[in-house]
């Protein structure tokens, strides 16, 4: 079942409803728009925390139109107790604020990789995508701490 972009046509900031994976229908290079995606690509992890920070409450939908979605998971929970604070701030609710926290982890068996956020990009590959936006995503990356995934595919395109 397909929900129509009532405003697609338009070329407005979103173009139509927001899906639930965040991104419009037509998720162009040249867009102006002003959706979560265009935001992170401007300003990275600091798009993790709500906007105006200390001045609103970030809440999570569980509604979806048809079945289940996105929507059905809960992201916002209880928090019990805190974990990656500065060994010179306590586990007291001024201390554990967005700012405090570290996101830092590390992947692989043999050979660990550090980085700053728990994410990856989604893989590069079977398209030109990969090509056409290399320095983009590798620059983006390195300046968020994340790495970059490269698909298959990429290697019969370059």
């Amino acid at each position: 079942m397909r929900f129509s972009k009532n405003n697609d046509v338009l070329g407005t900031t979103n173009r139509g409803n927001v899906a639930e994976s965040g991104l419009c229908t037509l998720c162009r290079a040249d867009c102006e728009g002003k959706c979560e995606t265009w935001l992170s690509s401007l300003v990275g992890r600091k798009l993790l925390y709500p906007r105006s920070f200390g001045l609103v409450t970030a809440g999570s939908n569980n509604i979806t139109h048809v079945g289940v979605s996105y929507n059905s998971l809960r992201i916002q929970g209880y928090a019990y107790g805190a974990h990656g604070l500065h060994s010179k701030m306590s586990k007291d609710a001024d201390d554990c604020i967005f700012p405090n926290v570290n996101l830092n982890t590390e992947f692989g068996r043999n050979v660990k990789t550090k980085i700053r956020l728990p994410l990856m990009t989604g893989a590069l590959g079977s398209t030109f995508i990969a090509q056409k936006y290399w320095d983009s995503f590798a620059i983006g990356g390195a300046l968020c701490g994340i790495p970059v995934v490269i698909g298959e595919n990429v290697v019969g395109v370059d």
